[in-house]
């Protein structure tokens, strides 16, 4: 069996919009998250995939861990380590 080692790096954003004094509760239906969502989210995403495969040493791929997909990133990076020679 091969030898394998693990470890963990851990990325977490925590995401809040602060509004006027006059502002009542939630009146525009949480539209700044909405826009954090649609618009950035998928760029975030799209850019820490491009970081770890620009790359070759290392194979990045999405790897949900039970957590739900909608609130959380979870990643499986793989470092290729050359195959021993014979």
């Amino acid at each position: 069996m091969p030898h394998k080692e693990e470890r963990e790096f851990q990325i977490t954003l925590h995401l809040s919009a602060t509004f006027s004094d006059d502002y009542v509760g939630d009146d525009d239906g949480y539209a700044w998250f909405e826009s954090w969502d649609q618009d950035l989210r998928p760029r975030v995403v799209r850019a820490v995939f491009d970081a770890l495969r620009s790359d070759p040493r290392f194979q990045a791929v999405a790897a949900p861990r039970g957590r739900d997909p909608e609130v959380a990133l979870d990643v499986e990076l793989a470092f290729l380590a050359e195959k021993p020679r014979d």
